[in-house]
């Protein structure tokens, strides 16, 4: 797809994901870690509120701003699906991080609102619009589409322009064949790359474990810092997909 697309943010800063729910007065709020994102083993962190954080674009509720006193650093939690920079969810999930479609959900119902609408939307030749002149749905822009189709597709590994090893870390993560990822990244045009990604999509399994893997690989693309996921019930920080490192203080 022809156009040029700003540099790549490479944010080496984590960032953390934690569920959100509903307060007593039905409020939602965030489960705060035990802490942040400049902890190491074995040190022991303050964590607090700061504030509420309210979004044009992104969740439909405010998001909560920590504040940890043992390194001096405020940082935003984000609901499973989000990500620093992200105006639309990667995937559609509740505020608490589970499904909120049935396994497995038709396509399109599935990735309407997120970032993969526009590789969707790519995939059946539907081109967003190409002038003000003509009533559009609000951020539904033909630049806006190419943004998304390129961002999509590298999260998912099939961007011509990865270096081999990240493609080859994105497939270990997404339980794809390498050669795979390489054969669809000679997509071209617009409709191609949107079959190219859809066809990635469908071959990782949902729920909050693909959600999960995709911010992953849009962090080894480059788009935002690591995720780190707080699991309140076992009070462990989650570093990847595939294992839990570090147990805080206390947990």
């Amino acid at each position: 797809m022809a156009g040029s697309y700003p540099a790549r943010l490479r944010s080496r800063t984590p960032f953390l994901i934690t569920p959100y729910v509903a307060g007593p007065g039905g409020e939602l709020r965030a489960e705060l870690p035990a802490c942040c994102p400049s902890w190491r083993a074995p040190e022991s962190c303050r964590v607090s509120v700061h504030h509420l954080r309210h979004r044009k674009c992104g969740p439909p509720h405010p998001l909560t701003v920590a504040q940890c006193r043992t390194h001096g650093i405020a940082f935003t939690l984000y609901p499973l699906g989000y990500a620093p920079y992200l105006r639309r969810p990667l995937q559609q999930l509740s505020p608490d991080g589970r499904a909120v479609l049935p396994e497995p959900g038709p396509a399109i119902r599935e990735w309407r609102g997120t970032l993969f609408e526009a590789a969707v939307d790519a995939q059946a030749g539907r081109a967003w619009s190409r002038s003000s002149e003509v009533t559009a749905v609000l951020d539904r822009w033909w630049a806006t589409q190419g943004r998304h189709l390129h961002r999509s597709a590298g999260i998912v590994g099939v961007a011509k322009d990865l270096a081999e090893r990240v493609r080859e870390t994105i497939a270990a993560v997404l339980s794809i064949g390498t050669l795979v990822l390489r054969e669809l990244s000679r997509a071209d045009g617009y409709r191609a790359i949107g079959v190219a990604v859809c066809r990635v999509l469908q071959s990782v399994r949902g729920g909050a474990q693909r959600a999960l893997r995709l911010s992953v690989c849009g962090h080894l693309f480059g788009l935002w810092g690591a995720p780190w996921r707080w699991d309140p019930a076992r009070q462990v920080i989650e570093r990847s997909p595939f294992s839990s490192e570090g147990t805080p203080p206390g947990g």
